[in-house]
Protein backbone atom coordinates (compact mmCIF):
# COMPACT_ATOMS: atom_id res chain seq x y z
CA UNK A 1 0.00 0.00 0.00
CA UNK A 2 2.62 2.59 0.78
CA UNK A 3 4.44 1.87 -2.46
CA UNK A 4 1.08 2.66 -4.02
CA UNK A 5 0.95 5.87 -2.18
CA UNK A 6 4.31 7.01 -3.06
CA UNK A 7 4.20 5.90 -6.70
CA UNK A 8 0.47 8.05 -6.93
CA UNK A 9 2.90 11.34 -5.15
CA UNK A 10 5.50 10.70 -7.68
CA UNK A 11 2.88 10.84 -10.52
CA UNK A 12 1.17 13.81 -8.93
CA UNK A 13 4.24 15.67 -8.61
CA UNK A 14 5.11 15.25 -12.18
CA UNK A 15 1.89 16.85 -12.87
CA UNK A 16 2.23 19.78 -11.20
CA UNK A 17 6.21 20.25 -13.05
CA UNK A 18 4.07 20.32 -16.02
CA UNK A 19 1.57 22.29 -15.40
CA UNK A 20 4.09 25.11 -14.30
CA UNK A 21 6.30 24.85 -17.14
CA UNK A 22 3.09 24.93 -18.94
CA UNK A 23 1.94 27.92 -17.60
CA UNK A 24 5.37 30.28 -18.24
CA UNK A 25 4.69 31.21 -21.76
CA UNK A 26 8.39 30.55 -23.86
CA UNK A 27 10.08 34.26 -24.16
CA UNK A 28 10.33 35.68 -27.43
CA UNK A 29 13.22 34.31 -29.84
CA UNK A 30 12.63 36.63 -32.83
CA UNK A 31 11.16 33.13 -34.77
CA UNK A 32 7.88 34.45 -35.40
CA UNK A 33 7.06 38.77 -35.37
CA UNK A 34 6.35 39.98 -32.12
CA UNK A 35 2.87 40.77 -33.17
CA UNK A 36 2.15 36.84 -33.23
CA UNK A 37 3.86 36.25 -30.30
CA UNK A 38 1.66 38.42 -28.12
CA UNK A 39 -1.22 37.11 -29.65
CA UNK A 40 -0.21 34.09 -28.55
CA UNK A 41 1.20 34.60 -25.10
CA UNK A 42 -1.85 37.15 -24.26
CA UNK A 43 0.18 39.53 -21.49
CA UNK A 44 3.86 39.08 -20.45
CA UNK A 45 5.58 41.82 -18.99
CA UNK A 46 9.63 40.78 -20.30
CA UNK A 47 8.49 38.60 -23.60
CA UNK A 48 12.47 38.48 -23.90
CA UNK A 49 12.57 36.50 -20.94
CA UNK A 50 13.64 39.43 -18.79
CA UNK A 51 12.10 39.98 -15.33
CA UNK A 52 10.42 43.31 -16.72
CA UNK A 53 10.08 45.09 -20.15
CA UNK A 54 12.38 43.79 -23.15
CA UNK A 55 14.43 45.98 -25.25
CA UNK A 56 12.64 46.51 -28.43
CA UNK A 57 13.48 43.90 -31.39
CA UNK A 58 14.30 45.08 -34.66
CA UNK A 59 11.35 44.07 -36.00
CA UNK A 60 9.71 46.38 -34.40
CA UNK A 61 11.37 49.57 -35.67
CA UNK A 62 8.66 50.27 -38.55
CA UNK A 63 6.12 51.08 -36.29
CA UNK A 64 7.69 52.79 -33.20
CA UNK A 65 7.54 56.58 -34.81
CA UNK A 66 3.55 56.29 -35.37
CA UNK A 67 3.41 54.37 -31.40
CA UNK A 68 5.08 56.48 -29.71
CA UNK A 69 3.55 59.88 -31.79
CA UNK A 70 7.39 60.91 -32.98
CA UNK A 71 8.48 62.64 -35.82
CA UNK A 72 9.86 59.96 -38.90
CA UNK A 73 13.35 61.53 -38.56
CA UNK A 74 13.39 61.90 -34.82
CA UNK A 75 16.55 59.14 -34.03
CA UNK A 76 15.65 57.09 -31.28
CA UNK A 77 18.39 55.75 -29.17
CA UNK A 78 19.18 52.56 -29.73
CA UNK A 79 18.00 50.05 -26.45
CA UNK A 80 16.03 53.11 -25.54
CA UNK A 81 12.52 51.78 -26.23
CA UNK A 82 11.02 48.70 -24.58
CA UNK A 83 7.86 46.80 -25.70
CA UNK A 84 5.82 44.12 -23.53
CA UNK A 85 2.39 42.09 -24.22
CA UNK A 86 -0.79 42.98 -22.57
CA UNK A 87 -4.19 41.32 -23.39
CA UNK A 88 -2.44 40.01 -26.81
CA UNK A 89 -1.16 43.48 -28.19
CA UNK A 90 2.10 44.80 -28.65
CA UNK A 91 3.10 47.93 -26.30
CA UNK A 92 6.18 50.21 -25.99
CA UNK A 93 7.60 52.98 -23.85
CA UNK A 94 10.83 55.37 -24.79
CA UNK A 95 12.87 56.10 -22.23
CA UNK A 96 13.59 59.32 -21.67
CA UNK A 97 15.36 62.06 -19.41
CA UNK A 98 12.58 61.25 -16.31
CA UNK A 99 10.62 58.17 -18.36
CA UNK A 100 11.08 54.82 -16.30
CA UNK A 101 9.98 51.91 -19.05
CA UNK A 102 11.69 49.30 -17.96
CA UNK A 103 10.25 47.93 -14.45
CA UNK A 104 6.93 49.23 -12.83
CA UNK A 105 6.11 51.72 -11.32
CA UNK A 106 7.24 52.26 -7.95
CA UNK A 107 3.96 51.97 -5.67
CA UNK A 108 5.73 52.36 -2.03
CA UNK A 109 4.43 54.60 0.43
CA UNK A 110 8.14 54.71 2.06
CA UNK A 111 10.90 56.56 -0.15
CA UNK A 112 14.37 56.12 1.15
CA UNK A 113 15.55 59.09 -1.38
CA UNK A 114 12.79 61.54 -0.09
CA UNK A 115 13.74 60.47 3.46
CA UNK A 116 17.64 62.07 3.13
CA UNK A 117 16.41 64.79 1.31
CA UNK A 118 13.67 65.72 3.94
CA UNK A 119 16.62 65.55 6.80
CA UNK A 120 18.67 68.34 4.93
CA UNK A 121 14.98 70.05 4.04
CA UNK A 122 12.72 69.63 6.87
CA UNK A 123 9.45 71.45 5.73
CA UNK A 124 10.09 71.39 2.00
CA UNK A 125 6.58 71.38 0.69
CA UNK A 126 8.06 69.25 -2.63
CA UNK A 127 10.46 66.66 -2.59
CA UNK A 128 12.11 66.84 -6.35
CA UNK A 129 12.36 63.73 -8.21
CA UNK A 130 15.92 63.61 -8.50
CA UNK A 131 15.55 62.29 -4.60
CA UNK A 132 12.11 60.56 -4.33
CA UNK A 133 13.25 58.81 -7.89
CA UNK A 134 11.54 59.23 -11.70
CA UNK A 135 9.16 55.70 -10.87
CA UNK A 136 7.40 56.62 -7.76
CA UNK A 137 3.50 57.10 -8.29
CA UNK A 138 3.15 60.15 -5.53
CA UNK A 139 4.05 63.57 -4.51
CA UNK A 140 6.39 63.70 -1.72
CA UNK A 141 6.72 66.59 0.62
CA UNK A 142 8.78 66.94 4.30
CA UNK A 143 6.79 67.49 7.23
CA UNK A 144 9.04 67.57 10.81
CA UNK A 145 12.09 65.99 8.80
CA UNK A 146 9.78 63.17 7.52
CA UNK A 147 8.91 62.02 3.94
CA UNK A 148 5.47 62.10 3.29
CA UNK A 149 3.59 61.11 0.68
CA UNK A 150 0.94 62.70 -1.11
CA UNK A 151 -1.58 61.91 -3.96
CA UNK A 152 -0.75 60.11 -6.94
CA UNK A 153 0.79 61.47 -9.64
CA UNK A 154 0.56 58.66 -12.47
CA UNK A 155 -2.41 56.41 -13.44
CA UNK A 156 -1.33 52.81 -13.70
CA UNK A 157 -2.69 50.25 -15.85
CA UNK A 158 -3.59 46.49 -14.46
CA UNK A 159 -0.07 45.26 -14.70
CA UNK A 160 1.49 48.27 -12.61
CA UNK A 161 2.41 50.10 -15.87
CA UNK A 162 2.44 53.87 -16.24
CA UNK A 163 -0.43 54.13 -18.52
CA UNK A 164 0.80 57.93 -19.66
CA UNK A 165 4.01 55.98 -20.84
CA UNK A 166 3.45 53.19 -22.59
CA UNK A 167 1.69 53.08 -26.08
CA UNK A 168 -0.07 50.07 -28.29
CA UNK A 169 1.17 49.55 -31.22
CA UNK A 170 -1.03 48.90 -34.66
CA UNK A 171 -0.63 45.39 -35.81
CA UNK A 172 0.29 46.27 -39.36
CA UNK A 173 -2.87 44.41 -41.11
CA UNK A 174 -4.99 46.52 -38.43
CA UNK A 175 -4.07 49.73 -40.13
CA UNK A 176 -3.82 48.60 -43.87
CA UNK A 177 -7.15 46.48 -43.96
CA UNK A 178 -9.84 48.43 -45.58
CA UNK A 179 -13.13 48.29 -43.77
CA UNK A 180 -15.82 46.12 -44.96
CA UNK A 181 -17.87 47.54 -47.40
CA UNK A 182 -21.82 47.19 -46.48
CA UNK A 183 -24.02 45.99 -49.56
CA UNK A 184 -26.84 48.77 -50.87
Amino acid sequence: MKRNGTVIGSIILALICLIAVAAEPPAFTGKISPFAYCASVGTMDGPAGTAGPSPAPPALEPYLHDALGAPADAKLAPGSVYWRCMDGAVYVCATGANLVCDRTADRATTNPGADSYCKDNPDAAVVPAYAAGHDSIYEWHCAAGRARYGPPVAKLDRRGFTIEIWHKVLHPRAATTPPPTQAP
